[in-house]
């Protein structure tokens, strides 16, 4: 990989470059004194300045922040039907996962229970509810429904704003899982294709087609989500500036209210470092023409960017960006990468972040399924935190 371009984000430091600029507006600087303290204090190009500008403008506009009582809640489902090249997660294929899935979801729902009386002890509202992963719809429809249930009888959501479930793989989802969702007041869902070209998809090992992604999305059309987000990556190993960009057309053909263009990310634990090192990485200059390529086209096709955070070690020292179209901005991915609220998770790997005032806690949750069940007490208790925080 060449370093051949500067870098655009200069020496700005950090993943929420949109979180430094909304707080210089607060402190009533002009786009211009902005402008001026990206340029000269950390060398961030002309191009990243306005467009760190724009989705802060666009933030403080569509989400006031939240009250302190109020919390979105994360929920982590470990399996995927396989592990892609280039994910450090703490996921599991479905080659090892079989045995696992009932003794984790049962830990899993004594965990919803103790959190969900902390958070009626604490009398807070819960705004968003986002199930991640791993690929939660790696799950069977049967367990997918009583997830789904379970977390509706535990924690009141008459104020929700949204219900996301990650989807993810094409090849994960059916009409019956679809109908637990829609039963169960899912509203967005995502389905990730990652790149629309057979060749890459094989390559990231993806055990879906081109064409199972086509046919997931119209399958999901039929079941009245409210919004639909898709995923692309720029930069994906041995693909093209011209297979990326044709992959982004498809995808935007679909016309889903959720693009989010990803940069491809050099992870250390990924399979890609460990055991796929030949594997040949974009120049610099080709993910900068690709992740360029996403804003022209998307914008033309009426998608704004409206959330972005930044990665180590992300080829091109681009960024990931979420766009939608007007009116369809995910409340959970703002309030998560801006941390303008308290997010309590559950399951493997969940990271509980506590706001209050200027202040930040974290409680970390095991990332490794097999000591994540053996030790759901330890990991349960250490979230008698909250009690203490919010006291």
């Amino acid at each position: 990989m060449s370093n051949s371009i500067s870098s655009p984000w200069g020496s700005l430091s950090g993943i929420r470059p949109v979180k430094r600029v909304v707080q210089m507006k607060e402190k009533g600087m002009t786009d211009d004194e902005i402008a001026k303290v990206l340029t000269e204090q950390f060398s961030v190009s002309e191009e990243k300045i306005k467009l760190a500008i724009d989705i802060a403008d666009r933030e403080i506009k569509v989400f006031p922040k939240p009250p302190q009582n109020s919390c979105s809640l994360y929920l982590d489902i470990p399996f995927c039907p396989s592990k892609c090249i280039y994910c450090s997660f703490a996921s599991m294929g479905v080659d090892q996962m079989k045995h696992f899935v009932e003794p984790y979801l049962e830990a899993m729902f004594t965990e919803i229970d103790e959190t969900a009386k902390i958070v009626r002890d604490l009398g807070f509202r819960v705004d968003t509810v986002y199930i991640g992963g791993g690929t939660p719809t790696t799950l069977s429809a049967e367990d997918l429904d009583r997830l789904l249930y379970k977390i509706s009888q535990k924690f009141d959501l008459k104020n929700l704003k949204e219900f996301t479930v990650e989807a993810g793989r094409p090849d994960t989802i059916t009409a019956s899982k679809l109908l637990a969702m829609r039963r169960n007041g899912v509203d967005r869902i995502s389905v990730n294709p990652q790149s629309m070209n057979e060749k890459t998809l094989k390559i990231i090992g993806r055990k879906h087609s081109p064409e199972q992604i086509e046919r997931a999305m119209e399958l999901v059309r039929k079941y009245d989500f409210g919004a639909v987000n898709m995923d692309v990556i720029a930069g994906l190993p041995e693909e093209t500036t011209e297979e990326f960009s044709d992959s982004l057309v498809k995808v935007a053909a679909f016309e889903p209210e959720n693009i989010t263009v990803h940069t491809m990310c050099i992870k250390r634990a990924a399979r890609l470092t460990t055991e796929e090192p030949d594997l040949e990485l974009s120049e610099d200059m080709d993910v900068q023409n690709m992740v360029r390529f996403a804003h022209s086209l998307l914008k033309e096709k009426d998608y704004h960017p409206y959330y972005l955070y930044r990665q180590k070690k992300t080829l091109g020292n681009q960024e990931n960006t979420g766009f939608c179209r007007d009116g369809y901005e995910g409340h959970y991915n703002v309030y998560m990468m801006e941390e303008l609220q308290t997010v309590i998770s559950m399951g493997v790997g969940g990271v509980t972040k506590l706001v209050k005032d200027d202040r930040i806690e974290r409680i970390f949750n095991i990332k490794d399924v097999r000591e994540y069940i053996k030790r759901l007490d330890e990991l349960i208790n250490r979230k008698q935190f909250l009690y203490e925080f919010f006291k």
